[in-house]
């Protein structure tokens, strides 16, 4: 295994026990056997370790899904088996990473489903993009919320966002479609 990988799948196992802010590199080069410098020769601090984490991450079963519910349940079980890295990455400086993260992985997919030539929720492709920007954006505002409360399990979570999930794509997909189809007829 690579030494970037090593030092990815380490900070993801320290956070399971740890809160990020008692993680340091020494503790995480110790962990995997090497010096200080080698940490910073692919890093320029533990920030930066996770920024290079979210940006390569690639919850696989969503790039599989075909509808908006397969997308909503594929970040949910990938949050799941990554809870506990993305709420104390969440809880820390990096917020605007995991928000970035959820935002802009929901947004490309929702976008790529919906803008095909078949027009699935029936708006041309600007309306499509503003549709999965608002609906991506909810949806990363409610995980943000959830990773904030300090007592909530990863198996309450996929209960809650489950739930939130079922009434987002009952009443308010179907508001935000509305909405945009009326932008589109100004």
């Amino acid at each position: 295994m690579i030494t970037e990988a090593k030092f990815k799948y380490a900070i993801k196992d320290m956070m399971k026990t740890m809160p990020l802010g008692d993680i340091n590199v020494t503790a995480l080069c110790a962990k995997i056997g090497c010096h200080r410098q080698t940490f910073y020769y692919h890093y320029q601090d533990i920030y930066d370790l996770i920024a290079a984490i979210l940006l390569n991450e690639n919850p696989a079963e969503a790039e599989e899904a075909v509808d908006v519910r397969g997308v909503l349940r594929a970040f949910l079980s990938y949050v799941k088996e990554n809870f506990a890295f993305l709420r104390a990455t969440y809880n820390s400086a990096a917020r605007d990473l995991t928000d970035d993260f959820i935002f802009g992985k929901l947004n490309t997919k929702l976008f790529s489903l919906w803008s095909t030539t078949e027009k699935p929720i029936g708006l041309k492709k600007e309306g499509a993009r503003t549709v999965a920007r608002r609906f991506a954006h909810i949806v990363a505002d409610e995980y943000g919320y959830c990773f904030k409360d300090p007592k909530l399990t990863p198996e309450r979570f996929v209960n809650r966002m489950s739930k939130f999930n079922q009434n987002l794509i009952e009443e308010v997909l179907p508001a935000l479609i509305g909405l945009s189809k009326k932008e589109e007829t100004k």
